[in-house]
């Protein structure tokens, strides 16, 4: 009888498997630089995925291992076979395909599987062929784009084109954008430079070809706006695949010698803030009401017992402490409580900083710049906010989710595009302040309204441990100080603490207004005031009514 171990047990070639590892580990031998293997293509996380994992699964081509067989984007495999024969007629070698490109790709098989950090549990043929078909197909890609650019149609790539059709209304087109940008998608950049050399015939030759069409593709496919200079090279021998060479095109490279991780009490205290606030207006106005129903002035009384019954009618919600949700969550209470918990919003990383709105009315300026994110600055000066120009299209929010997983499994330091994201979502809440950035020329629309760009800035808000980020933290630091020094911004803040945060400020008014009606009770009861008042008709009028 079988354990259950043998039950769970997957079923794998093992002669196989001890003859590729012996394989794998007499090849490492041989190699003496190991930054050769280092894994470029990684998994997403598990935190991101389940957040929408449609953003990072293909729905249209798979370009390597990781999504290859899956039976819905065998549509493809016949554009792939095109594209090799347009390939082989390209070098005049037609039938050398298999001879020359998956040879040579067979000999750099370890290399290939030390490029994904996922086991490749692939022959050596199978993998070989598999990556050959997709590189030409990946490199024909390229170089269709190029060709856009430049405005030089070829016939060649006719059949392509009705696939990549650059108008952008096409949705395969937009599919096969977002499926080339996603992680889990990519190819390793060394494969289509061996591609090049047997297409121009010269190391050199490719080595000078490769990084202008990742320049003009990274142009085309950024959300951003920038130009980059025709001397780029991207330093292509320390890039893996397409989305990281667009990643370091976007980020700027900086250090994070501090203690990266934010957790999450800071931001906190404007939620106590925002309970205590919300508990003394309703202890205050339960005196109030209480001190005016106690009065014998009849259209006092009257306006009090009004309240009253509207309380009935339409009771007031009153916000749950912190402490007390915090306890009934632990204790497990039923089902009623749970729909309490529901109420309070997930903490969020978002950084404490107005919105685009509050910014605007305290008299800070928007304007758009060409550029990475080191461009990002504030000047104190005037009071200007510089950020880059993005395009919001259907194809942004896949690119940047990958960007946000890519950082997060690969980045060495800081994570600055995640750190971005945090600052975008944090002064955009609502379609107001996406339609001021878009009135500045930050914002370029080409989604169904404002409303939908601020969702979905506002859902990257819900990603990995954030870091911080010195430039970028400044940024908001600066904002900060600028904002809170305005007069009105000032008075609003000083009313809120002093006001209704105060509970001698609230006592002495309490106070005072019991006082003066006091007075008044004690008025009425030596004159009378009945004819100022009128109070018969008053009270008859309203009891009628």
């Amino acid at each position: 009888m079988e354990t259950s171990t043998n039950l769970v047990r997957p079923k794998i070639d093992e002669n196989g498997w001890v003859i590729q590892i012996k394989e794998s580990l007499d090849v490492l031998q041989q190699q003496e630089d190991e930054d050769e293997f280092c894994a470029s293509v990684f998994n997403v996380p598990k935190e991101l995925f389940a957040l929408k994992p449609e953003a990072y699964i293909p729905q249209s081509v798979s370009i390597g291992p990781y999504h290859h067989w899956r039976s819905e984007l065998y549509e493809m495999e016949r554009y792939k076979l095109a594209a090799v024969q347009r390939f082989e007629k390209r070098i005049n070698k037609r039938g050398k395909f298999r001879s020359e490109v998956v040879e040579e790709f067979k000999k750099h098989d370890l290399q290939i599987r030390s490029c994904y950090h996922k086991f490749i549990d692939y022959k050596e043929e199978t993998l070989a062929l598999l990556m050959a078909l997709d590189a030409v197909f990946l490199l024909e890609c390229l170089q269709f784009y190029v060709r856009h650019a430049h405005k030089t149609p070829d016939a060649d790539f006719k059949q392509l084109g009705r696939v990549l059709d650059l108008s952008g209304t096409s949705a395969a087109h937009n599919s096969i954008i977002r499926d080339l940008m996603m992680l889990e998608n990519q190819l390793p950049l060394f494969l289509l430079q061996k591609l090049l050399e047997l297409q121009m015939g010269s190391k050199v030759k490719a080595e000078e070809r490769l990084p202008g069409l990742l320049r003009l593709v990274c142009q085309e496919l950024s959300p951003f706006t920038f130009n980059l200079p025709d001397n780029s090279n991207f330093h292509i021998n320390e890039r893996g695949h397409i989305l990281e060479v667009l990643y370091y095109a976007i980020v700027p490279i900086v250090s994070s010698n501090q203690d990266p991780i934010l957790t999450d009490e800071e931001g906190s205290e404007s939620l106590d803030d925002e309970v205590d606030i919300s508990t003394v207006r309703q202890t205050f106005g339960a005196l109030f009401w209480k001190a005016l129903s106690s009065l014998n002035v009849r259209p006092l009384r009257f306006l009090a017992e009004l309240h009253q019954r509207a309380r009935n009618l339409k009771p007031f919600t009153v916000m749950v402490k912190k402490d007390t949700i915090k306890s009934k969550m632990k204790k497990g209470e039923g089902k009623g409580e749970e729909s309490v918990v529901k109420i309070i919003a997930p903490k969020r990383h978002e950084p404490a900083i107005p919105t685009v709105a509050d910014l605007h009315s305290a008299g800070v300026k928007f304007v758009p710049i060409d550029g990475d994110l080191s461009t990002v600055h504030f000047e104190k000066t005037t009071g200007t906010l510089y950020l880059p120009r993005i395009r919001m299209d259907r194809n942004t929010e896949i690119i940047l989710r990958n960007l946000v997983a890519f950082e997060a499994s690969a980045a060495p330091g800081a994570l600055v595009f995640t750190r971005y994201t945090d600052f975008m979502n944090g002064i955009i809440d609502r379609a107001e302040d996406v339609k001021l950035l878009r009135e500045n020329g930050i914002i370029s629309n080409h989604l169904k309204g404002d409303r939908e760009v601020a969702n979905l800035w506002n859902s990257m808000g819900k990603c990995v441990n954030h870091t911080k980020v010195e430039f970028l933290d400044k940024v908001i630091e600066d904002v900060n100080t600028y904002y809170y020094r305005k007069w009105k911004v000032v008075a609003v803040k000083f009313v809120k603490k002093h006001i209704f945060g105060s509970w001698q400020f609230l006592t002495l008014l309490a106070a005072l207004i019991l006082l003066a009606l006091s007075c008044m009770q004690s008025f009425c009861s030596v004159y009378d005031c009945k004819n100022w008042l009128h109070e018969s008709n008053l009270y008859e009028d309203c009891a009628g009514d």
